[in-house]
């Protein structure tokens, strides 16, 4: 099941107090097991089993990782009414201990090959587990379960692939293999049982996107991938966990694509179109004024920082590119070096920005909004690296959106009413344009594609709800919410 089954119906909900109670119950019955494994790593289950001070460092910067998830999910239940701090306590009193705790993380490690080849197996099953949260219909998961896949699969994952090349190059395959045998099948188990009716609910309420069948597949791919490059090998009774034997699934039938270079030829063309029209947001010039134009130094660095950011972004974006085969530097050259240049670049990007400051905070403060709910449109995209992108760059784009907010607040009022009030009127109309039109060929295109999992009307709505909540908060009248440049919209 994919969120594009059913677009056109498909909602989104940006705080719990939206959620149905059926579906806040959802929330937190997934969000208390996810707690106490982001707290599993008791003291008498880590040990003092690092070989290096390097080794001794990186896991330290794991845990802190960990702890940091665990945050993340705490300040979800605590939205919920939930306090998440008994279970952290028991959670962390000991191995055997915690009524969510999965069966894996009661499992001692008795050694730094053990360790080493876990991150290998079970870091891989948080990445894994998160892709399908990313198209949640509860966008804090969602966001939430990109940055979660971010650290397990490109960070931990990885960083265990590294530590078991280093292994076998020793001479320890071996016991690289007896680790494998040993942790699979509580590994399988962690994605939990097929058919069951907390999955259906999941599924029907829109919290999860994929089946648990569907994610341990992933899984299993992704693991043999790594492992056939390591001489390793996954067991021989792939599906067996110690709970279950789970059925067999083919990661083909479901249409997701771990990598940039798994999607299908014939849908090329579509993502190159897609990422193109980012990049060239990320790489437009046309707010390097605001560094020239803030008026204290402080303020000077923190927009220069913000710029660097954006390109962080767009680089992002750019390797994705290149695994598709286009070169990405003439399109960022296009958008960069003139204010109309790069047909990929959307009409707002090409208006020149207020002369003062005022104006420019409050042009960019809808800027951000802009691109915060655009990002919405591909949150659990089929592929699976621009779907993790989108979640991440909401959520720093959504924390851009408040600093700039923070900004307006500090400006006199006479000012955000008249400079502050006519660059918000002569920008809102090309906001609205940027979402594109509703129901328009490219878009039914992108959904087939599987590449967009939300409406371009549904995430403009959203943007209307931002950024009327916004406008409220610092005294500015609220422009025609449905009167764009080229077309009058339907959200209202």
């Amino acid at each position: 099941m994919k969120p594009t089954k059913n677009i056109k119906e498909r909602q989104l909900f940006r705080k719990g107090s939206e959620l149905s109670d059926d579906a806040k119950a959802m929330v937190v019955k997934m969000l208390t097991v996810q707690l106490q494994s982001e707290y599993a790593d008791a003291p008498d289950r880590s040990g003092s089993i690092c070989p290096t001070v390097e080794d001794k460092t990186w896991l330290d910067f794991q845990i802190a990782q960990e702890k940091a998830h665990g945050l993340g999910v705490a300040k979800v239940l605590e939205d919920m009414g939930v306090d998440p701090g008994p279970l952290i306590k028991q959670a962390e009193s000991s191995v055997m201990e915690g009524d969510r705790k999965l069966d894996y993380f009661k499992i001692q490690m008795k050694d730094w090959v053990e360790r080493s080849m876990t991150r290998v197996l079970a870091e891989r099953t948080g990445g894994i587990q998160s892709i399908g949260g990313l198209g949640s219909s509860f966008i804090p998961l969602a966001v939430w379960n990109a940055k979660n896949y971010v650290d397990e699969a490109l960070g931990h994952t990885k960083m265990g692939v590294s530590y078991a090349k280093r292994l076998v190059e020793e001479g320890s395959s071996q016991g690289c293999q007896e680790a494998v045998d040993k942790f699979y099948p509580s590994c399988l188990d962690i994605f939990g049982g097929v058919g069951t009716p907390n999955e259906k609910r999941y599924l029907d309420l829109g919290i999860k996107t994929l089946t648990n069948n569907q994610s341990r597949a992933l899984w299993v791919e992704s693991l043999e991938r790594d492992l056939k490059a390591l001489n390793l090998k996954i067991p021989d009774a792939r599906w067996k966990g110690i709970r279950s034997d789970y059925p067999p699934e083919e990661v083909n039938a479901f249409d997701m694509f771990l990598e940039v270079t798994d999607l299908p030829a014939d849908r090329h063309q579509l993502a190159i179109r897609l990422l193109s029209g980012w990049l060239s947001a990320k790489y437009a010039r046309q707010n390097e004024m605001a560094v020239f134009v803030a008026p204290t130094p402080k303020l000077k660095h923190e927009v220069a920082l913000q710029m660097s950011a954006d390109r962080a972004a767009g680089l992002a974006i750019a390797k994705m590119l290149r695994k598709l085969k286009v070169d990405p530097n003439p399109l960022a050259d296009e958008a960069e070096r003139t204010l109309t240049g790069s047909k990929n670049k959307v009409e707002f990007l090409k208006q020149k920005l207020p002369s003062s400051w005022v104006g420019i905070a409050v042009q960019q403060l809808v800027a951000a909004r802009v691109t915060q709910a655009a990002t919405l449109a591909t949150f659990g995209s089929s592929l699976i690296p621009l779907a993790v992108w989108s979640g991440v760059h909401y959520d720093e784009q959504e924390r851009l959106a408040e600093t700039w907010l923070s900004r307006i607040k500090y400006i006199a009022p006479w000012e955000i009413q008249s400079l502050g009030q006519e660059a918000l009127d002569q920008c809102f109309p090309y906001a609205l344009d940027t979402f594109g039109a509703d129901d328009s060929f490219n878009e039914t295109a992108y959904f087939e594609a599987g590449l967009k999992t939300a409406s371009n009307n549904t995430i403009r709505g959203i943007f209307v709800k931002m950024i009327i909540e916004d406008l409220q908060s610092v005294g500015l009248k609220i422009p025609s919410l449905t009167q764009g440049i080229r077309k009058t919209y339907s959200n209202g």
